[in-house]
């Protein structure tokens, strides 16, 4: 299934099964640290299709970006990100991460028409995840102190909104 994206230049699709492999080494390839460097994560997060979406935007058939998270049909739990991962920094500044967010909302609402909000959680540290959340229309919502160690984590949560019967020029 395919997504246009607002730019044209990039395409947003479900990933398929067959695509994960590919994904998680094109992810760890790029990555210097953290839980994106870990191929047992990413492919535990990709691989089940009936709770997780993930999305991966190309242009001319090139990776460039992933998103991915949980939705699980008709519950009455928010759907959450777990992860945006795009291929360097320009992809960044052209905006593919809030494209990604945006792809992602649409077919989340798709499986979980009664869900309200789309969540994300994020280590404190993670000045740069946060500011792309806030800037994509998230608010934070709370915190929790990081256990045994762990990190500090931000709750950060965006209301869905109605669809406008207005038309837009």
């Amino acid at each position: 299934m395919g997504f246009r994206s607002p730019s044209k230049k990039y395409s947003f699709a479900l990933i398929q099964p067959a695509e994960v492999d590919q994904l998680v080494e094109a992810i760890v390839k790029s990555e210097s640290g953290g839980i994106l460097r870990n191929k047992d994560f990413l492919k535990r997060a990709m691989i089940n299709q009936d709770s997780t979406i993930t999305i991966a935007a190309k242009k001319k058939g090139d990776l460039m970006g992933v998103v991915n998270g949980l939705a699980i049909r008709n519950q009455p739990v928010s759907p959450q990100i777990t992860f945006i991962w795009v291929k360097d920094r320009t992809l960044s500044l052209e905006g593919v991460p809030q494209m990604l967010i945006e792809t992602f909302e649409k077919e989340a609402r798709k499986r979980n028409p009664k869900a309200s909000s789309l969540d994300v959680n994020l280590p404190t540290f993670d000045f740069n995840s946060i500011a792309l959340y806030s800037v994509s229309g998230f608010l934070i919502e709370g915190f929790i102190k990081g256990l045994r160690g762990g990190p500090d984590v931000v709750i950060m949560r965006r209301g869905f909104q109605k669809p406008s019967k207005t038309p837009v020029a």
